[in-house]
Protein backbone atom coordinates (compact mmCIF):
# COMPACT_ATOMS: atom_id res chain seq x y z
CA UNK A 1 0.00 0.00 0.00
CA UNK A 2 1.53 3.50 -1.22
CA UNK A 3 2.77 5.22 2.14
CA UNK A 4 1.00 2.66 4.62
CA UNK A 5 3.92 0.06 5.18
CA UNK A 6 4.50 1.12 8.42
CA UNK A 7 0.99 1.25 9.47
CA UNK A 8 -1.28 -2.08 11.24
CA UNK A 9 -3.88 -3.73 9.68
CA UNK A 10 -6.42 -1.92 11.71
CA UNK A 11 -5.07 1.95 10.28
CA UNK A 12 -4.35 0.35 6.66
CA UNK A 13 -8.14 -0.21 6.46
CA UNK A 14 -8.78 2.76 8.37
CA UNK A 15 -7.28 4.53 5.59
CA UNK A 16 -8.27 2.43 2.62
CA UNK A 17 -11.74 3.15 3.82
CA UNK A 18 -11.17 6.79 3.71
CA UNK A 19 -9.92 6.67 0.49
CA UNK A 20 -13.68 4.27 -0.58
CA UNK A 21 -15.63 7.31 0.78
CA UNK A 22 -13.67 10.15 -1.35
CA UNK A 23 -13.96 7.58 -4.41
CA UNK A 24 -17.40 7.47 -3.95
CA UNK A 25 -18.35 10.94 -3.52
CA UNK A 26 -16.71 11.46 -6.42
CA UNK A 27 -19.11 9.35 -8.18
CA UNK A 28 -16.31 6.20 -8.74
CA UNK A 29 -17.73 3.53 -7.86
CA UNK A 30 -16.01 0.91 -8.89
CA UNK A 31 -12.82 2.24 -7.12
CA UNK A 32 -15.03 2.68 -4.14
CA UNK A 33 -16.03 -0.41 -4.18
CA UNK A 34 -12.38 -2.30 -4.31
CA UNK A 35 -11.30 0.31 -1.56
CA UNK A 36 -14.22 -1.05 0.88
CA UNK A 37 -13.65 -4.69 -0.36
CA UNK A 38 -9.76 -3.80 0.25
CA UNK A 39 -10.47 -2.55 4.07
CA UNK A 40 -12.35 -5.77 4.92
CA UNK A 41 -9.23 -7.54 3.42
CA UNK A 42 -7.37 -5.62 6.25
CA UNK A 43 -10.09 -5.44 8.43
CA UNK A 44 -12.73 -8.13 8.56
CA UNK A 45 -14.76 -6.71 10.82
CA UNK A 46 -14.74 -2.87 9.85
CA UNK A 47 -18.51 -2.59 10.03
CA UNK A 48 -18.91 0.89 8.15
CA UNK A 49 -16.85 -0.29 5.37
CA UNK A 50 -18.90 -3.61 4.75
CA UNK A 51 -22.65 -1.75 5.31
CA UNK A 52 -20.97 0.90 2.85
CA UNK A 53 -19.97 -1.22 0.02
CA UNK A 54 -23.12 -3.84 0.45
CA UNK A 55 -25.45 -0.33 -0.33
CA UNK A 56 -23.51 0.10 -3.07
CA UNK A 57 -23.19 -3.26 -4.75
CA UNK A 58 -27.15 -3.64 -3.76
CA UNK A 59 -27.57 0.19 -5.59
CA UNK A 60 -25.06 -1.51 -8.51
CA UNK A 61 -27.36 -4.38 -9.09
CA UNK A 62 -24.65 -6.52 -7.57
CA UNK A 63 -26.97 -8.71 -5.52
CA UNK A 64 -25.09 -11.95 -5.21
CA UNK A 65 -21.83 -9.89 -4.30
CA UNK A 66 -23.65 -8.03 -1.55
CA UNK A 67 -25.35 -11.23 -0.48
CA UNK A 68 -21.62 -13.04 -0.23
CA UNK A 69 -20.45 -9.49 2.05
CA UNK A 70 -23.59 -10.11 4.23
CA UNK A 71 -23.12 -13.77 4.71
CA UNK A 72 -19.28 -12.72 5.85
CA UNK A 73 -20.46 -10.52 8.17
CA UNK A 74 -22.85 -13.04 9.70
CA UNK A 75 -20.42 -15.59 9.81
CA UNK A 76 -18.09 -13.27 12.22
CA UNK A 77 -21.31 -11.81 14.22
CA UNK A 78 -24.24 -13.58 13.54
CA UNK A 79 -26.08 -11.25 15.85
CA UNK A 80 -26.52 -8.37 13.53
CA UNK A 81 -29.93 -8.63 13.02
CA UNK A 82 -30.74 -5.24 10.51
CA UNK A 83 -28.14 -7.59 8.01
CA UNK A 84 -29.71 -10.48 8.74
CA UNK A 85 -32.95 -9.17 7.48
CA UNK A 86 -31.41 -7.33 4.63
CA UNK A 87 -29.71 -10.32 3.92
CA UNK A 88 -32.88 -12.43 3.94
CA UNK A 89 -35.02 -10.01 2.04
CA UNK A 90 -32.33 -10.24 -0.88
CA UNK A 91 -32.58 -14.11 -0.32
CA UNK A 92 -36.56 -14.13 -0.31
CA UNK A 93 -36.06 -12.28 -4.03
CA UNK A 94 -34.11 -15.34 -5.34
CA UNK A 95 -35.74 -18.17 -3.73
CA UNK A 96 -33.16 -18.73 -1.28
CA UNK A 97 -32.63 -19.81 2.65
CA UNK A 98 -33.86 -16.74 3.98
CA UNK A 99 -36.03 -18.39 7.22
CA UNK A 100 -32.42 -19.86 7.91
CA UNK A 101 -30.56 -16.84 7.87
CA UNK A 102 -33.12 -15.35 10.11
CA UNK A 103 -33.41 -18.34 12.56
CA UNK A 104 -29.44 -18.26 12.77
CA UNK A 105 -29.45 -14.66 13.86
CA UNK A 106 -32.74 -15.41 16.75
CA UNK A 107 -30.77 -16.03 19.40
CA UNK A 108 -29.26 -12.73 19.18
CA UNK A 109 -32.36 -10.96 18.08
CA UNK A 110 -35.04 -12.42 20.61
CA UNK A 111 -35.80 -9.23 22.21
CA UNK A 112 -36.04 -7.21 18.97
CA UNK A 113 -39.68 -6.92 17.66
CA UNK A 114 -39.15 -5.96 14.20
CA UNK A 115 -36.73 -8.89 13.57
CA UNK A 116 -39.49 -11.18 15.21
CA UNK A 117 -42.21 -9.57 13.02
CA UNK A 118 -40.55 -9.70 9.76
CA UNK A 119 -38.97 -13.64 10.72
CA UNK A 120 -43.32 -14.14 10.93
CA UNK A 121 -43.89 -12.59 7.74
CA UNK A 122 -41.45 -15.05 5.96
CA UNK A 123 -42.70 -17.91 7.67
CA UNK A 124 -46.19 -16.64 7.25
CA UNK A 125 -44.99 -16.36 3.05
CA UNK A 126 -43.81 -20.09 3.37
CA UNK A 127 -47.13 -21.29 4.96
CA UNK A 128 -45.74 -22.35 8.13
CA UNK A 129 -48.23 -20.32 10.25
CA UNK A 130 -48.30 -22.10 13.68
CA UNK A 131 -44.59 -20.22 13.44
CA UNK A 132 -45.50 -17.08 11.86
CA UNK A 133 -48.63 -16.46 14.68
CA UNK A 134 -45.68 -17.45 17.28
CA UNK A 135 -43.54 -14.99 16.32
CA UNK A 136 -46.01 -11.84 15.24
CA UNK A 137 -47.15 -12.66 19.17
CA UNK A 138 -43.35 -12.47 20.48
CA UNK A 139 -42.98 -9.22 18.47
CA UNK A 140 -46.61 -7.77 19.84
CA UNK A 141 -45.69 -8.62 23.13
CA UNK A 142 -42.39 -6.23 22.95
CA UNK A 143 -44.14 -4.14 20.71
CA UNK A 144 -47.94 -3.94 21.16
CA UNK A 145 -49.01 -1.05 18.89
CA UNK A 146 -48.03 -2.22 15.58
CA UNK A 147 -51.38 -3.00 13.67
CA UNK A 148 -49.45 -4.80 10.69
CA UNK A 149 -48.09 -7.18 12.33
CA UNK A 150 -51.62 -7.76 14.60
CA UNK A 151 -53.25 -8.25 10.26
CA UNK A 152 -50.54 -10.52 10.39
CA UNK A 153 -51.12 -12.67 13.44
CA UNK A 154 -54.70 -12.34 11.85
CA UNK A 155 -54.11 -14.12 9.62
CA UNK A 156 -51.92 -17.14 10.49
CA UNK A 157 -54.43 -18.01 13.16
CA UNK A 158 -57.02 -17.63 10.28
CA UNK A 159 -55.60 -20.13 8.87
CA UNK A 160 -55.01 -22.21 11.74
CA UNK A 161 -58.40 -22.18 12.07
CA UNK A 162 -58.40 -20.20 15.36
CA UNK A 163 -61.48 -17.77 14.23
CA UNK A 164 -61.65 -16.55 17.60
CA UNK A 165 -58.48 -15.34 18.03
CA UNK A 166 -58.12 -14.34 14.60
CA UNK A 167 -61.27 -11.88 14.94
CA UNK A 168 -59.50 -10.88 18.19
CA UNK A 169 -56.45 -9.57 16.36
CA UNK A 170 -57.67 -8.29 13.21
CA UNK A 171 -60.04 -6.23 15.25
CA UNK A 172 -57.16 -4.93 17.39
CA UNK A 173 -55.65 -4.07 13.83
CA UNK A 174 -58.48 -2.33 12.64
CA UNK A 175 -59.11 -0.13 16.10
CA UNK A 176 -55.16 1.25 15.83
CA UNK A 177 -56.64 2.96 13.58
CA UNK A 178 -52.79 3.17 11.99
CA UNK A 179 -53.89 1.02 8.80
CA UNK A 180 -53.52 2.36 4.83
CA UNK A 181 -57.15 2.77 3.48
CA UNK A 182 -56.42 -0.82 1.56
CA UNK A 183 -55.35 -2.38 4.36
CA UNK A 184 -58.20 -1.36 6.38
CA UNK A 185 -60.57 -2.69 3.65
CA UNK A 186 -58.75 -6.02 3.65
CA UNK A 187 -59.15 -6.51 7.09
CA UNK A 188 -63.24 -5.69 7.09
CA UNK A 189 -62.92 -8.06 4.32
CA UNK A 190 -61.01 -10.59 6.33
CA UNK A 191 -63.75 -9.69 9.35
CA UNK A 192 -66.57 -10.53 6.95
CA UNK A 193 -65.21 -13.74 5.90
CA UNK A 194 -64.69 -15.48 9.82
CA UNK A 195 -67.82 -17.32 10.96
CA UNK A 196 -69.22 -16.05 13.88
Amino acid sequence: MRGDAGLNKAQQAENEYRRGLSAMQEGRVHDAIARFEQTLANNPRHEAARQTLVGLLIENQRGDEAMQHMQQALALDPGQAQMAMLLARLQMERNGPAIDTLQRTLPHAAANADFRAFLAGALQREQRHAEAAEHYQAALRLQAGNSVWWMGLGISLQALKRNAEARAAFNEAKASGRLSPELQTFVERKLQQLPN
